[in-house]
């Protein structure tokens, strides 16, 4: 596990970090917003995965592991606009529903 991002993590108590290849990404929950404003509490039944590949956090978070990590390998891959990754997970069905 790599313990540099855990203990720089900040957007919410770290469940684990699932490492395949050149990606980690953090399961984490996410903290509960109220008009618009963090509350300092979190969200303990749901988890959000945070992407960083080769150890750099991309600034983005999915719903689920597998879009995390589609939209990791498309960024690896096409850049850090690339949006392969979410056109991907459409593409396939496996949006989360709400």
């Amino acid at each position: 596990m790599n313990y540099k991002i855990v203990e720089e993590f900040h957007w919410g108590p770290v469940v684990k970090v699932h490492e395949i290849g050149p990606y980690q990404i953090v399961e984490y929950h996410p903290e509960i917003f109220k008009h618009y404003a963090g509350t300092g509490t979190y969200e303990p039944t749901l988890t959000n995965f945070h992407i960083y590949i080769d150890g750099k956090d991309q600034g983005e978070s999915a719903e689920n592991l597998d879009s995390a990590l589609a939209i990791a390998i498309a960024r690896r891959h096409d850049g850090c606009n690339s949006r392969a990754g979410h056109y991907f997970i459409r593409m396939i069905g496996a949006e989360v529903q709400s």
